[in-house]
């Protein structure tokens, strides 16, 4: 995921909390009436703040909304990092990468599904969607991993951007769940998807 502007590391600790009470608020307000309906207003109303409170830390509706896809998809790329670090063979590392990605989503709803909105709902100046500019720079890690196993004779061989858009439509299935029903149980359907794509990429698979 692209990086947006983050905080700046002289902000004081009551200035990094306010930001963070504001990134909840966007969270909130895209959660619960929609992106397009996302103004400044109705987020400085969830925060109870003015709305020149917002401008001073976010120019734009957009700066606030895209900091809120940097702020989920940074900490779930850390969490994957995290995990993968643990393990040294290709299915444990892949085990690892979707499983934090599924534990993320389970246990930051509002987040993910705010985030996966925006995502989905933005588009910039060219009008292209958000989730239509990432680069394989995004998916670097996913893309090691598949690589190494397909090389070492553990992952079927197929094209790896292939590889790579089949695991990441299939983890995208949890927070598409949370999108109909926030308090969806995802204890079923998490275990599946990690079932499915380390069967999938079986080598006897044909």
């Amino acid at each position: 995921m692209m990086v947006m502007a983050s905080s700046s590391d002289s902000e004081t600790f009551t200035e990094k909390a306010r930001r963070a009470q504001l990134l909840k608020a966007a969270i909130d307000t895209v959660n619960e009436i929609g992106y397009p309906n996302a103004s400044l207003s109705a987020i400085a109303k969830r925060a109870g703040a003015a709305k020149s409170a917002i401008t001073y830390y976010f120019a734009t509706k957009e700066a606030l909304l895209l900091q809120v896809v940097d702020h989920v998809f940074t900490d779930i790329g850390n969490l994957q990092v995290q995990a993968v670090a643990a393990h040294d063979e290709p299915r444990a590392r892949l085990r690892a990468y979707a499983q934090s990605y599924l534990d993320y989503a389970d246990t930051h709803r509002a987040e993910i599904v705010a985030g996966v909105e925006i995502l989905v709902s933005h588009r910039g100046a060219d009008g292209i969607p958000l989730y239509l500019t990432t680069t394989d720079e995004d998916s670097a890690l996913l893309r090691q991993i598949l690589s190494e196993g397909m090389q070492q004779g553990l992952f079927r061989t197929l094209p790896l951007h292939l590889a790579v858009s089949l695991v990441e439509s299939l983890l995208d299935l949890s927070p598409t769940e949370l999108q109909r029903d926030l308090n969806a149980d995802l204890t079923e359907l998490n275990a599946e998807i990690i079932r499915i794509i380390l069967r999938g990429l079986e080598p006897s698979i044909e």
